[in-house]
C-alpha cells in the first residue's frame, strides 16, 4: 500500500513532464521568484511543528526513474521504445507523444520548470514549446493548419491529467484500495500562466500510511537527475 501511495504522488507531482518541420519554438514571459528557486539542486519546504511526541516520525526520499513515469502518464506515444522524460540543465523535458487537437495532429516537445509553491504543492511551468503540427486526413483547410499555441497546450495538459488519473485509478483498483487518484492529489492547469499545479492530500496520505502511528505526512521537496526524480516526504519533527 505504501509503494502504491508514493507512486501516485510521484506520477502527479511530476508530472514533468518535452518536432520540427513546421515547428513553433518560443520562450514565455520572464520568470518570477518561484521560477528562480526551481534552478536550485534541491527544493525543500519546512513542515509545521505539531504535537507528535507519541507518533512515529518519517523522513524519507523516493526515487522514481523516468522509465517508470513513462509507463504511467497515459500519453499516446510515437515510439514506445524511446524515452519520454529527460533532464536538460535545470529543466525537465517531455517529448515522444502525439495527440489530435480538433483534426490537427501535434507532436509537442515541452521544456518544463518545476518548483515548490508551498507545503504539499508542486507547480510545473511550461517554459518553452516546440510543436510539429500536421493535418489529419480528411480535414480541409485552404491556408493550412491554424495552430493556437495556448489552446493546443491546454488540450495537451488535459490529456496528460486524464491519463495520469486513469493510470493511477487502474492501479488502485488492482490493489483493492478504496480510493481514487483524485483523493490523493489534485492536478489543475492554469492556461494564463502556462502552469500545471499538483496538490497532495496530506489527510489521504495519513490514512494510507499507518494512520494513528505516524504524524501527518507532507510532500516537502524534490530533486531530479539524468535518470529520474526524487521526492522528499516528512512528518513534523
Amino acid at each position: 500500500m505504501k509503494k502504491t501511495t508514493f507512486k501516485i504522488i510521484t506520477l502527479a507531482a511530476i508530472l514533468s513532464w518535452g518536432g520540427k518541420a513546421p515547428a513553433a519554438g518560443f520562450d514565455l514571459p520572464s520568470m518570477n521568484a518561484a521560477d528562480i528557486r526551481a534552478g536550485q539542486a534541491e527544493i525543500n519546504i519546512p513542515v509545521p511543528q505539531t504535537e507528535t511526541d507519541d507518533l512515529i516520525g518519517v523522513d524519507m526520499s523516493m526515487r522514481i526513474p523516468f522509465k517508470t513515469l513513462k509507463k504511467a502518464v497515459g500519453l499516446p506515444l510515437i515510439d514506445p521504445s524511446a524515452p519520454v522524460f529527460s533532464k536538460a540543465g535545470d529543466f525537465l523535458k517531455i517529448s515522444n507523444f502525439r495527440m489530435d487537437a480538433g483534426g490537427i495532429i501535434v507532436e509537442p516537445t515541452l521544456t518544463l520548470k518545476p518548483y515548490m509553491e508551498g507545503l504539499d504543492k508542486l507547480a510545473i511551468r511550461i517554459q518553452c514549446v516546440q510543436l510539429h503540427a500536421s493535418m489529419e486526413p480528411g480535414v480541409k483547410s485552404a491556408r493550412g493548419p491554424a495552430v493556437n499555441q495556448e489552446d493546443i497546450m491546454q488540450q495537451v495538459m488535459e490529456v496528460m491529467i486524464k491519463g495520469i488519473y486513469a493510470a493511477n485509478n487502474a492501479m488502485l483498483i488492482a490493489k483493492h484500495i478504496p480510493l481514487k487518484a483524485e483523493d490523493v492529489l489534485r492536478l489543475e492547469y492554469d492556461k494564463a500562466s502556462w502552469t500545471l499545479r499538483a496538490a497532495v492530500s496530506s489527510a489521504a496520505l495519513h490514512e494510507l500510511i499507518l494512520a494513528g502511528m505516524v504524524g501527518d505526512i507532507h510532500l516537502t521537496g524534490f530533486t531530479f537527475s539524468d535518470t529520474g526524480i526524487a521526492l522528499k516526504m516528512q512528518t513534523a519533527e
